[in-house]
Parts: structure tokens; C-alpha cells; sequence
């Protein structure tokens, strides 16, 4: 008899278990169906209008219908961005019970890189390519012009708008320059107001006699600056420059510089009429301190 109430508690303890999956079954594919998809730009989207971001809501990644714990936000995210080339999705934040908040950025186009003859990849700051052009305009409201890396880009014949470019070297050090210069508060449109070209090259450092790679960048304003050392204290490389570039550009006739050799503060003299004829480099001296030599341009450094 005990026997058989034993098994009869058994009997109603699964009931009530499976009733309850039931519920929990029913709960998931009704209460908790994605019903609802919100999209919310980070910044001033200038390319995704209402229409293109109703497309986005709409894109087939998105199952409207499906759990909202089932979703693979991963897929989602590659499948909206790959679709997308300018769209950056930042995260997927779930509204329970059945709607998911699709925070987003607009890309800025922040660099041009030549791609061979008559081919420009136009990029975002994380080498993302947004469009390839046939021709390109170097001005103050375009990208800035990449070069130098023609020869590491190792999927230039197959990339596509909406896929990155990869590289056999240096993509961490590429990556770092943007962060850098955004760590100085210089929007991408700043950027692209300030910077004409920039040149990853390679050459001699002259405190330890190894061939390593530097930038070079010139500005709007003639003026070019290398870089050396970029792997390390980049930001406030780029602090340097723009600090010295200012007093350069709006006070031509003074120009403050560190002399390597005695390691002073020294003030030389620049014709205001020629200071375009010179090239800053900001590097590292042996004991890893920050220093600006002021040259004339083409002289050996």
C-alpha cells in the first residue's frame, strides 16, 4: 500500500513537473517571442535614415517570432554590420519580455588606402571598408590618405564594402592610431581637417640602431611630422605634435623645441615665410623620454 502511494506522489510530482515545462514552453515561444525591435544611434547618423533603419529592424538575421533567449547576438551583430558597411552595432540589449534594443554608431570615413591603380579602399577607423572608390579627392572633407601599406594588406584582391582589411604586420600598431588620436579629442572630422597624409615608412632609429617603423603625417598646412616609436606613448606623441603644430601654425615666428643633445628648452627662430620648409620629429631618447627635433626637410634624420 505504501508501495503505491510512493508511486502515486511520484506520479503527481512528474505531472506537475512536466505541466510546468509546459507553461514554461508555452511562455517562450508567446510572452517572450521577439515582437519588437528598437534601434539607438549613438551619434548623428547622417546615412541611416528612418527607411534604411526600418531595413535594419527587418534584416533577415533578426527572427521575429523567436525566444528572446534563443537570439544569437553574435550572428545578428556580424550579419547587420556585414550588411551594412557604415553600421556599427555596439550592443544588443534584451527588453524582457519580448524586445531587443539595437545600440549602434554611424562609421566616419576616416582613411582612403590606394588598392592599386584606380582602387581606394575607404575605411573606418578600424581599417572596416565602407565603399571602394575608383578615384580619390585629398581635401579637408574627405578621408585621409593612407600610404605605405599596399604591401602588408593581405586581402586586397577579395575584400569587400562591410569587411576589414587584414594585414601581415602592424595591425596593432594601425589600430592604436586612431585610439591615439581620439585620446587627444580630435573627432574624425577634426582628422580629416587637420591631416592630409599619412605614411606608415620604416627607417634607422638613431638611439638604437634597429630599423623600426614611424609615421609620418602632413598636414593641411605643409607642415610634416615623424613619428617614431608609435608602439609606445603614441597619444602623447600626438600631444607633442598638435601642441607644436599650434604654436607653428598661429605663432610662426617662435618655435619651441628640445634639443637632444643637452636635453634644454631651447627657442629657435623660424622665418615666418619659410617655417613650411621644416619637418618635426617627435621620437624617444635612451632614457625613454620624449623629445622633438626641428629639421629641414629632406635632411637626413
Amino acid at each position: 500500500m505504501k508501495g503505491l502511494l510512493k508511486h502515486k506522489n511520484w506520479l503527481i510530482a512528474l505531472g506537475v513537473l512536466l505541466g510546468l515545462i509546459l507553461i514554461l514552453v508555452i511562455l517562450n515561444f508567446t510572452l517572450f517571442a521577439l515582437r519588437d525591435v528598437e534601434i539607438d544611434f549613438k551619434n548623428q547618423s547622417t546615412i541611416f535614415s528612418d527607411e534604411a533603419q526600418e531595413n535594419i529592424a527587418n534584416n533577415s538575421a533578426i527572427s521575429r517570432g523567436t525566444s528572446v533567449f534563443a537570439l544569437n547576438k553574435t550572428y545578428i551583430k556580424e550579419q547587420l554590420e556585414r550588411d551594412n558597411p557604415y553600421l556599427k552595432v555596439i550592443n544588443i540589449e534584451t527588453v524582457f519580455p519580448n524586445k531587443i534594443i539595437l545600440h549602434c554608431a554611424e562609421r566616419e570615413e576616416t582613411y582612403a588606402i590606394r588598392a592599386g591603380e584606380s582602387r581606394f579602399f575607404i575605411c573606418d577607423a578600424e581599417f572596416k571598408v565602407l565603399n571602394i572608390q575608383a578615384h580619390f579627392r585629398d581635401d579637408q572633407y574627405n578621408a585621409i590618405l593612407f600610404e605605405g601599406l599596399e604591401n602588408i594588406i593581405t586581402n586586397a584582391n577579395r575584400v569587400n564594402a562591410g569587411e576589414f582589411l587584414e594585414f601581415s604586420s602592424d595591425s596593432k600598431l594601425l589600430t592604436s592610431l586612431g585610439q591615439a588620436l581620439l585620446e587627444n579629442n580630435k573627432t574624425i572630422a577634426q582628422q580629416r581637417g587637420l591631416i592630409s597624409t599619412i605614411t606608415l615608412s620604416s627607417s634607422i632609429y638613431p638611439f638604437t640602431a634597429t630599423n623600426l617603423p614611424f609615421f609620418e603625417i602632413r598636414d593641411f598646412n605643409g607642415f610634416i611630422t615623424n613619428i617614431y616609436k608609435p608602439d609606445t606613448l603614441l597619444a602623447e606623441k600626438f600631444q607633442y605634435m598638435f601642441a607644436t603644430l599650434s604654436q607653428v601654425v598661429y605663432n610662426p615666428s617662435v618655435f619651441f623645441a628640445k634639443d637632444i643633445e643637452e636635453g634644454n628648452i631651447t627657442l629657435e627662430q623660424i622665418e615666418e615665410d619659410y617655417y613650411l620648409d621644416y619637418t618635426l620629429d617627435i621620437m624617444e631618447n635612451n632614457q625613454g623620454a620624449l623629445v622633438i627635433r626641428l629639421d629641414k626637410l629632406n635632411q637626413s634624420v
